[in-house]
């Protein structure tokens, strides 16, 4: 009985010195690993910051220009592609910048076609009212002649109802613009009395304003005048 006993104890004695020894390996590889993964950890975190320090100092850095590949060709220009030469090229370029010459010109002819038009217009506005202007005056010259010629009409009568001797005294004080008017209307045998009885002088005067009456007018101003009755004015005083 009592060596069937020890045998179980000393399984159990031996397999609590085994779990120590198990323990502390395990405790011993966790470890390794632990130390592992910080170095791991220690180098990613380093190789993060000089990464990001070549980021900062390429984009300090001033821009560099591209270099031109060496065997990289200029694109051809529309010239090219169209198989003009330069020449042909120039004179293309010549005839456009005369073509816009052209069309300037053309544009400044139109608007002074344009101003001139409205000139003519304004010219045409202008004369049509002068004209208006003209016949309006006309018309009153008209009326104020036929007022002065029933005025001289009047006066006439009266001179030929006069005594012949009545007549020829207020004659010899009469202007010689309104002298010659009057008597140039009286009837002759009225006017011959009258003359007959006036001073002489006064008589030759009045003959020769007649007579210079009845002569054809040289030129419109001496019409005008006449009409005025300033041609016996122009001929001097009584």
């Amino acid at each position: 009985m009592a060596p069937a006993a020890r045998k179980p104890r000393a399984a159990k004695s031996a397999s609590v010195r085994l779990m120590p020894a198990a323990m502390v390996t395990v405790a011993a590889v966790l470890g390794v690993k632990a130390i592992a993964m910080a170095e791991s950890v220690a180098e990613t975190a380093a190789n993060a910051g000089a990464s990001a320090g070549r980021a900062e100092e390429a984009a300090s850095a001033p821009a560099q220009p591209a270099e031109p590949a060496a065997n990289q060709c200029a694109p051809p220009t529309l010239a090219e592609m169209a198989g003009l030469s330069a020449a042909e090229v120039q004179v293309l370029q010549a005839l456009s910048a005369r073509r816009q010459a052209l069309d300037q010109r053309a544009d400044e002819v139109e608007t002074q076609d344009a101003l001139v038009l409205a000139a003519e217009r304004r010219l045409d506005e202008r004369l049509t009212e002068l004209r208006q202007l003209e016949s309006t005056v006309n018309d009153l010259l008209g009326r104020l002649d036929e007022a002065q010629e029933q005025r001289l009409a009047g006066l006439v009568d009266v001179y030929q109802r006069m005594r012949a001797k009545d007549a020829a005294e207020v004659f010899d004080g009469l202007d010689d613009g309104v002298l010659v008017q009057v008597a140039s209307r009286m009837r002759q045998a009225n006017l011959a009395e009258v003359m007959g009885r006036m001073n002489p002088d006064r008589a030759r005067r009045l003959t020769q304003m007649l007579a210079e009456r009845a002569r054809p007018p040289a030129n419109a101003q001496d019409l005008l005048a006449r009409g005025r009755g300033g041609d016996a004015a122009a001929g001097g005083g009584r």
